[in-house]
Formats: C-alpha cells, sequence, structure tokens
C-alpha cells in the first residue's frame, strides 16, 4: 500500500487532495458554464439525476447521495420544486419521508442538461483510452470509500 511522504518540501501540486480538488473546481465552473441554456447550476443537474435514478427517494437520501447538506439540498429542491422538474408526493404510506418524483419537464430538462455535461466529460477524458478511464474511476470509488472509513 502506498503512503505519501509528509516532507515540508513536498509540492503540494504533486498530491491527490489537490488534483481532486483542482479538478473539482474546473468541473464545477465549466460544467455551470455548459449547463447555462438548460437554467441549472452542476449542483442542481446532479440533485436532479439523483431524482430520476431513484424513483420516490428521500430528501435525506438526496443529501446522502449528492453530498450535500440538509439546508443546501433545500434550497436547491426549492428551485427544482419552483421550476416544476420535481414534485414531492404529499400522501406517503412510508412514514415521515414524503417521496420526491422527476416531473416530465424535469426529464426534458434532464435529457438536454446530460448532453451538455457528456460534452464537458468528454473534453476531460480525451486522449484517454476507455481502460484507463474505467481504472480511475475504480481508484476514485476505492479513494473515496478509504476516506469515509476515517
Amino acid at each position: 500500500m502506498a503512503e505519501r511522504s509528509n516532507d515540508a518540501g513536498d509540492d503540494a501540486q504533486d498530491h491527490i487532495a489537490y488534483q481532486t480538488r483542482r479538478l473539482q473546481q474546473v468541473l464545477r465552473r465549466t460544467g455551470d458554464a455548459a449547463l447555462q441554456t438548460t437554467g441549472l447550476t452542476l449542483a442542481q443537474y446532479t440533485v436532479l439525476q439523483a431524482i430520476a435514478r431513484t424513483p420516490d427517494v428521500s430528501s435525506a437520501q438526496i443529501a446522502r447521495d449528492c453530498n450535500v447538506s440538509r439546508q443546501s439540498l433545500q434550497e436547491l429542491m426549492r428551485v427544482l420544486r419552483s421550476s416544476g422538474y420535481v414534485r414531492v408526493v404529499e400522501q406517503s404510506g412510508k412514514g415521515r419521508a414524503l417521496p420526491i418524483r422527476i416531473t416530465p419537464e424535469g426529464r426534458k430538462v434532464l435529457r438536454k442538461a446530460d448532453r451538455a455535461v457528456g460534452r464537458v466529460e468528454d473534453r476531460m477524458i480525451a486522449g484517454i483510452s476507455e481502460a484507463e478511464v474505467a481504472r480511475v474511476v475504480e481508484l476514485l470509488r476505492r479513494c473515496a470509500r478509504n476516506v469515509e472509513a476515517i
């Protein structure tokens, strides 16, 4: 198992955490720009995508899946609901959690957003083989599990 040295002379740019954060910032900026024509932000797109993937999902589960606080999710949901992209099912047989569903209008904007984000992703992986992309995805999943176990 690889371990990083903690020498003060290490170049921070060589650390995986630095590069991961850098990629996150670039993706947020370029993703928001690509989504501008849809009226969504990358955060709203991520939430809408989670709702589309999991019918009748609870807001607590969406917050966990999207790595946002419940307070942040409330604001994102307010925008998505007022835009007519999602609806909360008021009559739930599953206790207190009210299921959230994507609307037909939400599916329409999600298809457009998927294409926009897909173009950003295609550019990001340009020149990288499918096998390398699969390996990076697996390594990132492993990194996330390792950090979550702390």
